[in-house]
């Protein structure tokens, strides 16, 4: 059973904007996992995109769960890392679902879409226990 859905939408340049400046490196270390931090050094001319990404389907995970970025779930509780085929796989950390006090355990799907200017990303967060 879907438990909910969220979207989110970044721009690039507002992303490019905070990496370049004095803050950025603090910024990916606040919003990336040290996986996903890794990945983004290798990253060159797209790292503003990836970050943007990250970003948005960090944004639409929590949307989907119904909490916002805060207390329950910080950017950090959340990972996107590619599969062997390279399809976002995104999972959140023990803490923060004990932190959402959920009664089941829960299944995300995501997709993170980049076009010349934005970065979008859609969540969907179901019951992983059902198929409904």
């Amino acid at each position: 059973m879907i438990i909910g859905v969220g979207h989110d939408v970044v721009e690039i340049a507002r992303i490019r904007k905070i990496l370049a400046g004095t803050a950025g490196e603090r910024f990916m270390h606040r919003t990336l996992t040290d996986a996903e931090y890794e990945r983004a050094k290798s990253k060159g001319e797209s790292l503003a995109e990836y970050v943007a990404g990250r970003f948005a389907v960090k944004e639409a995970v929590v949307k989907a769960l119904g909490c916002g970025i805060g207390t329950a779930v910080g950017f950090k509780d959340i990972e996107v890392l590619p599969d062997k085929l390279g399809k976002p796989v995104c999972t959140i950390c023990d803490e923060a679902l004990l932190r959402l006090k959920l009664e089941y355990p829960i299944r995300l799907h995501v997709s993170i879409s980049h076009e010349r200017s934005l970065a979008s990303a859609f969540a969907i967060a179901e019951h992983a226990d059902r198929m409904d």
